[in-house]
């Protein structure tokens, strides 16, 4: 039996694939808040820039109270996202990769003069 090899750009890559699966992810029996916290995402047209304040809870129960105690700005998601893991901003995977979609989203947005609502899929005429 040959072996499947595929020619990737930098190496080659043996075929040996010993599972399969399937992706499924539910929006709200598979998330998961962040305890360190949220963040807001918008668009700055006239600066070029992408906008994320970091939100942590000071008080939870009846009458939570939320305080936005940071701001990262930038022009590109990768560079706003390791920031905020660099900064200790997130502290769970899923948190990290919800992120980065989302950033990613509002960068087309920007590029493509988009309209961005975070948590929104992109409308693309």
């Amino acid at each position: 039996m040959k072996k499947k090899i595929i020619n990737g750009r930098w190496y080659k890559i043996n075929l040996k694939i010993k599972k399969k699966i399937v992706a499924k992810y539910h929006k709200i029996k598979d998330w998961v808040m962040d305890p360190k916290g949220y963040f807001l995402i918008e668009i700055d047209r006239k600066n070029k820039l992408l906008r994320v304040g970091y939100c942590k809870f000071t008080k939870l129960g009846s009458n939570p109270i939320n305080d936005m105690v940071s701001i990262v700005s930038g022009k590109t998601a990768i560079e706003i996202v390791n920031t905020l893991i660099r900064n200790k901003y997130i502290s769970s995977l899923q948190h990290a990769a919800d992120m980065g979609i989302e950033l990613c989203k509002a960068e087309l947005a920007l590029k493509y003069n988009l309209n961005y609502v975070q948590d929104k899929d992109l409308i693309i005429k």
